[in-house]
């Protein structure tokens, strides 16, 4: 056969082919797709329509998490509520039913709504022990555990030797100044969850100590005053098998992120994170809601990216422009961007495997 006749049969089998590929590229689980996003909602009680709403989708596999912000949490019946409301949604898998529980200024389920302050991760640190920290984690993981909450959207192990941080030094949110002793007290602290089947998720990679804004306010880069001991914690915990998710923050460095906040960079999640770290589990995004990306990025452009990205969880609390149909939405931009090649099949899929073992777990 002449060359150029096996190059005509070739180039005719490619278009022949052509519509099977696109429709092998679109062939992705859209029950996947649910399953990688958490969402947040209105509403204070099972009653709240945005509660409804939401529940529903979790009930349709729309959704694989819910996420509790301080707005939701107004009284211990109406967390429960929610809770319960959110647990008896889920299909075969189990929702995850998310809370920041750090301790301290971050603890949404507090002393106003009946339950126990706990100290902040500065105080912890500073007047007990790994063990006697381990044994008050575990205590507040009982609570969660039995407000129905299975996954605490901490610790925080960014290091606190920015005093003038204004999101964490400024709260007492961090452990400590140096890698080594927040690995300590942060490996307590999710030793403690997991007493009480309760997941954590390390935050925020790839650390927002050292900054001088916030990520809730404006974007942030990090490439003047980030340090290597940033990384310690998440050396040192995932080595010794202390990690069930890290959460990524919208944190821009120049060479470790590539310049683009790290929840959507796939040099941050997939080259750092995965490749010299060594963490292959569940990583998730902060809340794609806040200013650092809703003042760059078109909402599901940032959805698609963050997947692209290397994600399994992306979060969106919906507070920013409410939307009921927000999951529908994700899911349709996640499906055409796998159609048109920007998503390969094998990284829902690589998300599903995560998040199943995750499940299983709780």
């Amino acid at each position: 056969m002449s060359y150029t006749r096996r190059r005509l049969l070739i180039q005719a089998s490619a278009a022949l082919a052509a519509p099977y590929v696109a429709q092998a590229r679109a062939a992705v689980s859209e029950a996947d797709i649910g399953e990688m996003l958490m969402l947040g909602f209105a509403g204070a009680s099972a009653e709240a329509e945005s509660a409804q709403s939401l529940a529903e989708h979790v009930a349709k596999g729309r959704v694989g998490g819910v996420c509790f912000l301080g707005y939701n949490a107004r009284s211990k019946a109406g967390v429960e509520s929610l809770t319960r409301l959110f647990s008896r949604a889920g299909r075969a898998a189990p929702p995850l039913i998310a809370i920041d529980q750090e301790g301290g200024a971050v603890q949404r389920l507090g002393a106003k709504l009946g339950y126990d302050a706990v100290p902040t991760a500065l105080s912890v640190a500073a007047h007990r022990s790994t063990s006697e920290a381990q044994s008050l984690y575990a205590e507040m993981a009982g609570v969660l555990r039995g407000a129905g909450f299975n996954l605490n959207l901490a610790p925080v192990v960014d290091l606190g030797f920015e005093p003038r941080n204004p999101i964490v030094a400024h709260y007492g949110r961090a452990f400590g100044k140096d890698g080594a002793s927040v690995a300590a007290y942060a490996g307590a602290f999710v030793a403690g969850h997991r007493e009480q089947r309760v997941l954590t998720a390390l935050k925020h990679f790839p650390g927002h100590g050292s900054t001088l804004t916030d990520s809730h306010e404006s974007p942030v880069n990090i490439s003047a005053t980030w340090r290597e001991d940033e990384f310690t914690p998440y050396r040192k915990l995932a080595a010794a098998g202390l990690v069930d998710i890290v959460m990524s923050g919208h944190l821009a460095h120049e060479r470790l992120t590539g310049g683009l906040p790290a929840s959507l960079s796939h040099e941050a999640i997939d080259g750092v994170l995965r490749g010299q770290i060594g963490f292959d589990g569940v990583a998730m995004t902060d809340d794609l809601d806040m200013a650092a990306i809703r003042s760059r990025y078109p909402l599901m452009k940032a959805i698609v990216l963050a997947v692209a990205a290397g994600n399994d969880i992306v979060l969106l609390s919906n507070s920013a422009e409410p939307d009921p149909d927000l999951p529908v939405a994700a899911i349709g931009a996640i499906k055409e961007a796998v159609a048109s090649g920007a998503i390969a099949p094998a990284r829902i899929e690589q998300s599903a495997r995560r998040i199943a073992a995750l499940k299983a777990r709780v």
